[in-house]
């Protein structure tokens, strides 16, 4: 997508989520690291200083090894129609999650206490160290998904034309390789998830894009385009017509004659 210029990579969501946890997480790792340390100085059990930045920087590490995974599953949650649906698929996820921290930590502090002669142990059974880190971890994992979705709301409105002398008409920018093209978004009428992939289909034919949907909608959302499903967005201006079904759902029919679904959930999104 270029508006002026190429959009910059920087500016996704899902690259300042990263970032942002990076540098609040190193600032918390810290502050927990030298609290442990003077709380066991005043109440006289001092214990080696590496001892708690092994312990913070291994679950600061951990984590941020999986925020990509996090910033994945919640692009799908997003795709879903309803919202408990929503909230017990975050659920699942955060345990999930929660384990592959649990494990990943565990793993980086083995390796640490081995580098020095030492074993690590967890100090507590395995089911009451779990549940302790599930705990933490649910917040983390929802304080990700929060950051990323504010993100991904405010670039979205954020997105303007700069002010020059020429300016081009918005594009969009498809990779192949070393090669980039770019289609004029009034070429475009509708887009359809694919996996991790998107369609964009319109007056070219069908073009696919390794994108998520998600992302393009941010991208979009500035210049006609409203997701009318979990799995597609459509141009406003290529809609002739919208056909209600009695559950609420409707049918659109674009000008070219195509007619595509949509949930009940974004009709809103279309008045």
């Amino acid at each position: 997508m270029t508006n002026g210029g190429v959009h910059r990579r920087w500016r996704r969501p899902g690259v300042l989520t990263v970032i942002a946890f990076a540098g609040l997480g190193l600032a918390y790792m810290v502050v927990n690291a030298t609290s442990v340390i003077d709380e066991r100085s005043m109440l006289g059990q001092p214990l080696d200083p590496w001892r708690p930045w092994v312990w913070e920087a291994t679950s600061y590490l951990a984590w941020l090894a999986l925020v990509p995974a996090v910033i994945w599953l919640s692009a799908r949650a997003m795709e879903l129609t309803r919202l408990w649906l929503t909230l017990a698929f975050h659920i699942v996820c955060a345990v999930a999650v929660s384990l592959a921290h649990s494990g990943l930590l565990y793993a980086l502090r083995a390796t640490a206490y081995l580098a020095v002669g030492e074993t690590y142990q967890l100090g507590q059974p395995l089911v009451a160290f779990l549940i302790y880190e599930l705990r933490k971890d649910a917040t983390t994992y929802a304080s990700i998904v929060i950051v990323w979705l504010l993100l991904t709301h405010f670039i979205a409105r954020s997105i303007t034309l700069p002010p020059t002398e020429h300016t081009q008409p918005p594009r969009f920018e498809i990779r192949d390789g070393s090669r980039i093209r770019w289609l004029q978004l009034t070429d475009i009428d509708w887009v359809g998830a694919a996996g991790n992939y998107v369609e964009l289909h319109g007056r070219f034919g069908a073009e696919l894009v390794r994108r998520t949907l998600s992302d393009v909608e941010a991208e979009l959302v500035n210049h006609g385009f409203v997701r009318i499903h979990r799995s597609r967005l459509v141009r406003t201006e290529a809609v002739s017509g919208i056909e209600t079904r009695q559950s609420g759902d409707f049918d659109l029919v674009m000008v070219s004659g195509v007619k595509l679904a949509g949930s009940r959930r974004f009709r809103s999104r279309l008045t």
